[in-house]
């Protein structure tokens, strides 16, 4: 995290730290256990959300707009995503 500070976007900042905090309450809280492969989902949905934030600060192109994170351990079984990552998005990690 020592990086976190050379992100001038205090919004990409949040959303990075937000992330964090999912993963921490996931894996080390258990919160949203009882939803069992839905969390991860939810978590990666935020993730897809939060690479492509960061893509835009990168390529110096418009920000998302603002999206609340996934509630954990909400009762529905419905999966987080962003409308604003489209389906045919992918992460350029993966070298696509």
């Amino acid at each position: 995290m020592t990086d976190l500070p050379l992100i001038g976007e205090t919004e990409i900042r949040v959303r990075y730290r937000t992330l964090v905090k999912l993963s921490y309450d996931v894996g080390w809280r258990g919160k949203g256990q009882e939803r069992g492969a839905g969390v991860v989902r939810d978590i990666r949905g935020y993730l897809r959300y939060v690479q492509l934030s960061l893509e835009t600060v990168v390529d110096g192109t418009q920000i998302p707009g603002h999206e609340e994170p996934p509630v954990l351990d909400r009762p529905d079984a419905g999966v987080w995503r962003s409308p604003q990552v489209s389906d045919d998005w992918t992460d350029p990690a993966d070298g696509c």
